[in-house]
């Protein structure tokens, strides 16, 4: 049996105003391709579906046309669990129905942890849920303080209960940060949502100890943790500054219970239309360029260059933002990285420009400059009928 797992579509996010719905649709179809070429017989996928738990009507429309060319063209199950930006009770709207289907989705916590038979692999399904609610709904207020005590207990239950087969194949899809002893163990990117306030939030991977394979949901970057077999497939694409160095890939379980490893797993590189990169260098050197690609850049110069995103979006349309790496740690404005000392030599109308092309990252109108120019005057004839 040949088993897909991916995670973290995040379908509907958006990354400094710049909505990478088309960006997914194109790796979902990719997906597809993918599952087709090397014949898998199920996909598994490890959470976070959408980027919010209200997601965008083009989000839902994008899933429900995946949904309807899997069963229409490669016809295998399919198995989903809810993460942390997931709305758990959405998730599981028509779940019934897709299970004539084979399509399984586990949005909300449950006493009891849905197990999917594949033909001799047992596939559990344990959506990511907050240790306040699983306590509730067991009623062990005493027992579970935080989230790694709820994964351990719902672990119990499905190994010491009736129906855990030891010589099954046995998995185990779940959404959270899984650490081999610490958290140095891993490795977390910027855009991945804290799971629980006020409380530790890493599960150590030793709980996992029963399963043949743990396919794990949360963090953007393809990982093992302790050993090969509990895994982090990584999210569908690049989502901040901090992954663009990530390979992103899907991994493929190959499992054959009659042969010695039972177990062999491969991956599969996802290749984006538009890749997220950083580019280094002086103003004057990267406006050489150009490129489609979203783009952050660490500027070299040593001071701000007026209007320095709106130009180079000229010649980078999906430039995401401006670092200027040799004003860190000199007395600068947080939100533009230039010397206090020259702020002041500014008139308001300037520096509200240059306010509004970082926070923004583009120029303000004719009609809005218009605007700032006005209000600017009233405020200087303002201090200056004070001064008098």
């Amino acid at each position: 049996m040949r088993i897909l797992h991916t995670a973290d579509w995040h379908l509907g996010k958006i990354v400094n105003e710049f909505s990478l719905l088309d960006d997914q649709i194109a790796m979902l179809d990719q997906l597809i391709e993918i599952i087709k070429e090397e014949k898998i017989d199920a996909l598994l996928m490890a959470g976070d579906l959408y980027d919010r738990g209200v997601p965008p009507k083009q989000a839902v429309l994008a899933f429900n046309d995946f949904l309807n060319r899997m069963m229409a063209e490669v016809k295998i199950p399919i198995l989903m669990i809810a993460g942390n930006h997931d709305s758990n009770e959405r998730l599981e709207f028509g779940n019934g129905l897709f299970k004539l289907n084979d399509v399984y989705i586990e949005g909300t916590f449950k006493p009891k942890t849905k197990m999917v038979d594949l033909g001799g692999v047992h596939v559990y399904l344990m959506p990511f849920a907050d240790h306040i609610w699983v306590r509730q709904e067991l009623d062990m207020e005493d027992q579970i303080k935080n989230l790694e005590e709820a994964i351990q207990v719902q672990v119990d239950q499905i190994v010491q209960g009736p129906d855990f087969d030891p010589h099954a194949f046995n998995i185990l899809t779940m959404h959270g940060y899984v650490v081999n002893q610490s958290r140095d163990s891993i490795e977390e990117s910027d855009s991945e949502r804290p799971l629980s306030i006020g409380t530790t939030e890493y599960v150590d991977a030793s709980i996992f100890d029963d399963f043949d394979y743990v396919a794990l949901g949360h963090l953007h970057g393809p990982q093992q943790v302790k050993r090969e077999s509990i895994r982090y497939s990584g999210s569908l694409l690049k989502y901040s500054k901090s992954e663009v160095n990530h390979h992103k890939q899907v991994v493929i379980l190959d499992i054959d219970q009659d042969r010695d490893p039972v177990l062999k797993l491969e991956t599969r590189d996802l290749i984006p239309d538009r890749d997220m990169r950083v580019l280094r260098g002086t103003f004057d050197d990267l406006i050489q360029g150009q490129s489609d690609d979203y783009i952050f850049f660490d500027l070299e110069d040593p001071a701000y260059i007026m209007d320095a995103m709106s130009r180079l979006r000229k010649k980078y349309p999906n430039a995401m933002g401006i670092d200027y790496v040799n004003l860190k740690g000199r007395q600068v404005d947080p939100a533009r990285g230039q010397d206090v000392s020259d702020m002041r030599q500014l008139a308001i109308d300037d520096l509200f420009q240059q306010f509004f092309q970082n926070y923004r990252g583009q120029a303000l109108t004719d009609q809005q400059l218009e605007i700032v120019q006005e209000v600017a005057n009233l405020a200087n004839q303002a201090i200056q009928e004070g001064d008098e």
